[in-house]
């Protein structure tokens, strides 16, 4: 069996490392962290789309959600019926905004 390395254990070094596994590969991966996903995949919440590689958690985000929300097309829609949790969820997402550049300094 043939061995490789990984190194990275975001989003892409996961997603990696489980493909080669499959494979029937011996697969180890590094990660500088102790948990995953703690840089990169951590501020874009685990997205893996080049075409949308942004940071989500931040004001102009939010706006263009909103104006998403007009759209039928719409690559992020989000069903605008209340609900508890829903609330809270957006909530806490927003309540995050400020501490934004202090979380990612802390992890990067």
């Amino acid at each position: 069996m043939k061995t490789i390395a990984v190194i990275g254990g975001g989003i892409t070094g996961i997603t990696t490392a489980y493909a080669l596994a499959k494979r029937g590969f011996d697969v180890t991966l590094f990660e500088k962290h102790r948990y995953a996903a703690m840089e990169t995949s951590f501020a874009n919440g685990g997205q893996l789309s080049a075409s949308n590689a942004e940071v989500w958690n931040h004001w102009s985000t939010i706006l263009k959600g909103m104006k998403w929300m007009l759209k039928s097309d719409a690559p992020l829609l989000v069903n605008p019926k209340p609900s508890w949790h829903k609330l809270s969820w957006f909530a806490e997402f927003i309540a995050s905004i400020p501490q934004y550049r202090a979380n990612t300094t802390e992890t990067a």
